[in-house]
């Protein structure tokens, strides 16, 4: 997949290849042909992992549903035990 993303993408091997240091420095130089390449590549780069941080907070996001959901049901499970118990203890009472 990696090699396919290279081979499709429309920059340099040398922008591709640069550190976001490297692609800062050569945005700062002003060198007007390879500004924008490298000011696409920065972005394209911080797109990825904003959608990588989006992936893993989703992941955490359902993991922490899925126990809430699982402390609603116990929770539920409690309130028919202390009403049966309620109910047991009006029986008795009478």
């Amino acid at each position: 997949m990696q090699a396919l993303v290279k081979f499709m993408s429309n920059f340099s091997p040398k922008l591709q290849d640069a550190t976001d240091d490297e692609l800062v420095h050569m945005v700062n130089e002003l060198d007007f042909r390879v500004v924008p390449l490298a000011s696409d590549e920065l972005t394209r780069r911080s797109i990825r992992k904003l959608e990588k941080t989006i992936q893993q907070y989703n992941k955490q996001t359902s993991k922490q549903t899925q126990k809430m959901i699982r402390l609603t049901w116990g929770i539920v499970g409690l309130t028919v035990v202390m009403v049966v118990g309620l109910v047991i203890q009006i029986i008795l009472a009478l």
